[in-house]
């Protein structure tokens, strides 16, 4: 069946000696087959599944926009199995708002996301809703269909043979954020805490506090095998945590020097601006104009106010 502009990424499956570390001692191997769809420019962002021992598909994120959603829903249907479960990491649109079309395609499937998530989508509370259908109201429902299985904060969910962790990891890239993590393979599913050579968005001023969700990832899940972002290609555990923390640290120290030389100023901001581009020639991954400029606009907040503890 012909792409149609689609670029699907394929995971590798994990070898038997990888997955075999994985498990308490005597439990089987088990290789879990995953993969991905996506496209190519600004605003690319990933929709995963896993490949079930039962013979369907775990979707996980459905999508920014009915167009790419559509596309998205043709690249899972041409794999020929059942979706058992669609899985939402968290609550900006470019992650649910392709809920409902998914819903139409494979109406059995539940939809699973976190208290959390799920209050964000239907009060609208950060205006992502609202925003959305009047930046692109020809390719946004008028009505966002919500996730309609809510599970408990760091619940284990068995879907279809696969036995998936989930992990509330709190405010950091997004407000509240879900990570999947599959034991048996290693396969760990962050959403946009962790990007893979892609500007992270950082303006809700919170990269203090996604550094420490990085910090507990890495310890909670030692055993993780791949990471899957929610924007760029899947790779090896730490190369993409050290990817991410260089580039959170980097961003960090650039706005503080140039703070300290020019004050919470204009011109402070643009010479940051600059040195970031030049430090990260990278592509933008969301709809945000200029994702690096409002990227330090939210960095100069965050630096500008009091820490949450004195300083001892």
């Amino acid at each position: 069946m012909k792409s149609l502009h689609l670029s699907i990424l394929l995971a590798a499956t994990l070898s038997g000696a990888q997955l075999h570390a994985q498990h308490t001692a005597g439990a089987p191997p088990i290789a879990i087959p995953t993969g991905a769809w996506t496209y190519a420019g600004q605003g690319t962002v990933n929709t995963h599944w896993i490949e079930t021992p039962h013979g369907g598909l775990i979707v996980i994120d459905t999508q920014r926009d009915l167009r790419h959603a559509a596309q998205a829903v043709q690249a899972v249907r041409a794999l020929g199995k059942p979706v058992k479960a669609i899985l939402i990491t968290h609550a900006h649109p470019d992650h649910y708002v392709g809920i409902g079309l998914f819903k139409q395609a494979f109406p059995d499937a539940p939809v699973y996301a976190s208290k959390a998530t799920v209050d964000a989508i239907r009060s609208d509370r950060y205006g992502y809703n609202a925003g959305t259908q009047k930046d692109a109201p020809d390719i946004t429902p008028t009505t966002f269909v919500l996730p309609d299985t809510v599970f408990a904060d760091n619940a284990t969910l068995q879907l279809d043979g696969v036995t998936i962790v989930t992990r509330e990891l709190g405010a950091g890239e997004a407000h509240d954020t879900t990570a999947y993590y599959l034991p048996a393979s290693g396969d760990l599913y962050v959403g946009d805490a962790i990007l893979n050579h892609l500007h992270g968005p950082l303006a809700e001023g919170a990269t203090g506090a996604w550094l420490h969700v990085l910090e507990v990832l890495d310890t909670m899940y030692p055993n993780v095998r791949v990471v899957h972002p929610g924007h760029g290609v899947s790779g090896p555990k730490e190369l993409m945590f050290d990817d991410e923390r260089l580039y959170l640290r980097t961003c960090r120290k650039i706005a503080a020097e140039e703070i300290a030389r020019a004050g919470l100023t204009d011109a402070a901001k643009a010479a940051t601006v600059r040195r970031i581009n030049q430090r990260f020639p990278y592509v933008n991954p969301t709809g945000i104009a200029d994702i690096v400029q409002s990227s330090v606009d939210g960095l100069f907040q965050e630096l500008s106010e009091p820490p949450l503890r004195p300083v001892r």
